[in-house]
């Protein structure tokens, strides 16, 4: 039962809650009410600490440049006993990352470190992550149909092999077996379709 579904999932892959590399919009629906509160970017934990503009943020304990920084409470990620479901906190801490702890924002922000009050709090450039899932599988069998792939393996014989730097391609034959030749999976000679 369990290999059966560790191939299901292999065919259907898309970012995971733990992704540390973007951020939800929404708290994904795959997740089902395996978590709460993680949307606008509420539960991202990656580590980008600049804004858009280039900006370093503060540190979300410190209170210079800006004092709300440092008023802002930590609110702990709570997980059930067995780990199952997450109910997303804000994230903070003693440091930079961006953040969206209050949900102000559409996405992760932070204040940054410039004095001027027109940058006081800037967004964070990091992308949107996948909500929906993807089908590899069914990709491989659109892409083998469109680009007309067979299981005949013509490489080695129209340009010679990738193990060494030795050319070792093959003459294409002139006489009654005129065409690109090569050798399938099981050793025996298939046309190529070129």
């Amino acid at each position: 039962m369990k290999l059966s579904l560790v191939a299901v999932f292999a065919a259907y892959v898309v970012a995971l809650p733990d992704d540390l590399s973007c951020y939800y919009e929404k708290d994904p629906s795959f997740a089902g009410s395996i978590e709460t509160g993680g949307g606008k970017g509420r539960s991202y934990r990656g580590l980008v600490s600049t804004t858009v503009s280039g900006r370093e943020c503060q540190k979300w304990t410190a209170t210079h440049p800006w004092k709300e920084a440092g008023k802002l409470k930590l609110v702990p990620d709570k997980k059930s006993k067995d780990g199952s479901k997450v109910k997303w906190g804000n994230g903070l801490g003693n440091h930079n990352y961006c953040r969206n702890p209050d949900s102000s924002e559409d996405q992760p922000w932070c204040y940054t470190m410039d004095t001027q009050k027109k940058h006081k709090k800037e967004l964070c450039e990091i992308p949107k992550c996948a909500t929906k899932l993807r089908n590899f599988q069914k990709e491989h069998l659109e892409t083998t149909v469109k680009i007309k792939s067979t299981d005949c393996e013509c490489m080695d014989e129209l340009y010679g092999s990738s193990r060494t730097t030795k050319d070792t391609s093959v003459p294409t034959y002139t006489g009654l077996m005129q065409g690109n030749w090569g050798r399938g999976k099981d050793g025996k000679p298939c046309r190529c379709k070129h």
